[in-house]
C-alpha cells in the first residue's frame, strides 16, 4: 500500500471525526432545547441573543415595579377619596340635625350637651385625617410617618403647627413625593425632575384647608369644628359670641364644599391619569414577555422536527463513516 494511499484514508478519517463530532454536537444541542423548551441555556451558545434577553428581562423587571408603584398609588388614592366622603358625610349629617339646634340663646347645659356633639364630631374628623394606607398617613404630604393632624389644647396642629397660622409660603406646599410610574424618572441637580415622575404626596392642608379666612373663621374643617367646640365651652355668652355661633353656622357648609372640591377634583384627574398609565405599562409587559419567549423559548413543534433532522443527520454520518471505514481496512489489507 502506498504512502499516498495512507495519507488519503488518515485525512478522511480525521474529516469524518469532526463530522461526526459535529453531528453528535448539534444533536446533543437540539436534544437540549428539546427538553429545556430553551433556545439557548448558556451565554457562549448565542451571545447576542443572551444580552438582548438581558436587556429584555431587565425592561420587563423596571416594567413590574412601575406598574406596582402605579396600583400602590390608585389604592392610596381610593383610600383618600372614602376619607374625604367619610368627612363630608359626617359633616352633612352634622349641618342637617346637630347644627340647627345649636344657638347663642341655648342654656349652658343644654351649650354642654351640643359641645359633646361636636367634640366628637372633631375626634371622628381627625380620625379620617388621620387615615392610613400600608402604615403610612396618607395625608401627611411628603411626611408619611408623622400623625399629621392632631388636637392640643383647644387647637388643631398639622404637623406640630396650629393649622390657623400656617401661610400660603409654607414649604408644606412645595413638598412632593414622586414615584417611577414609566416616564423615564431623570434627576437634575439631586432633584427629580417633576415630569419624569408621578406625585403621590397629599396634603392634607390643600384637602382640608388651612389659615383663617376674611371672616375671622377658619377655612379649615375641623379646626371651624373646633371654634364652635370653643364657643360652645363658654359659662357666659356676649353678643359678639352670638354673633360668631350664626357665622360658622353660615360657614360650615361652604367649607365642607371647599373640602370636596379640594380633596376630589385634582384626584378624580390623578387617578385617571393613573388608570391610563396602568393600561400602557401592562401592554408593554405584555409585549416584553412576549418578546422575551420568543427570544429565550423554542417552539416545541419545530424544536422536534429539528431533532428529528439532527438524529437524521447524525445517522447518515455513522453509515458513511462504516462505508469508509470499511474501505479503509480493505485498502489496508491490500
Amino acid at each position: 500500500m502506498g504512502t499516498g494511499m495512507r495519507i488519503t484514508t488518515n485525512a478522511m478519517i480525521r474529516k469524518y471525526s469532526t463530522n461526526l463530532n459535529k453531528a453528535l454536537g448539534d444533536l446533543d444541542a437540539k436534544r437540549n432545547t428539546v427538553a429545556s423548551n430553551r433556545n439557548f441555556n448558556k451565554i457562549s451558545e448565542d451571545p447576542g441573543a443572551a444580552m438582548k434577553s438581558f436587556k429584555l428581562r431587565s425592561n420587563f423587571a423596571r416594567t413590574d415595579v412601575q406598574i406596582e408603584n402605579t396600583k400602590d398609588a390608585l389604592a392610596k388614592f381610593d383610600e383618600v377619596t372614602s376619607n374625604v366622603l367619610n368627612c363630608s358625610s359626617m359633616a352633612n349629617q352634622f349641618i342637617e340635625t346637630d347644627l340647627k339646634g345649636i344657638n347663642g340663646t341655648a342654656s349652658y347645659e343644654t351649650r354642654q350637651a351640643y359641645k359633646q356633639k361636636v367634640d366628637k364630631l372633631v375626634d371622628s374628623f381627625l380620625q379620617q385625617m388621620n387615615g392610613k394606607y400600608n402604615e403610612n398617613f396618607i395625608f401627611g404630604g411628603a411626611s408619611t410617618k408623622e400623625l399629621p393632624f392632631e388636637k392640643k389644647g383647644n387647637e388643631i396642629y398639622y404637623r406640630g403647627e396650629p393649622v390657623n397660622t400656617i401661610p400660603d409660603t409654607h414649604k408644606y406646599f412645595s413638598e412632593h413625593s414622586y414615584r417611577d410610574i414609566g416616564f423615564g424618572m431623570k434627576e437634575k441637580e439631586g432633584e427629580i425632575v417633576s415630569t419624569s415622575a408621578f406625585d403621590t404626596a397629599v396634603n392634607g392642608l390643600d384637602v382640608f384647608g388651612y389659615g383663617i379666612g376674611d371672616d375671622g373663621l377658619p377655612n379649615n374643617i375641623v379646626c371651624l369644628a373646633q371654634e364652635l367646640s370653643n364657643l360652645l365651652g363658654k359659662e357666659e355668652i356676649t353678643g359678639a359670641d352670638k354673633e360668631k355661633y350664626d357665622k360658622i353656622i353660615n360657614k360650615f357648609p361652604q367649607v365642607v364644599n371647599d373640602m370636596i372640591d379640594n380633596g376630589l377634583a385634582a384626584l378624580g384627574t390623578k387617578q385617571a391619569f393613573l388608570e391610563n398609565a396602568e393600561d400602557q405599562l401592562t401592554q408593554t409587559s405584555q409585549i416584553l414577555n412576549e418578546q422575551i419567549s420568543n427570544l429565550d423559548f423554542c417552539d416545541p413543534a419545530e424544536a422536534i422536527t429539528n431533532l428529528m433532522w439532527a438524529q437524521y443527520a447524525y445517522n447518515a454520518t455513522l453509515k458513511v463513516g462504516n462505508t469508509l471505514l470499511s474501505n479503509s481496512f480493505i485498502d489496508f489489507m491490500s
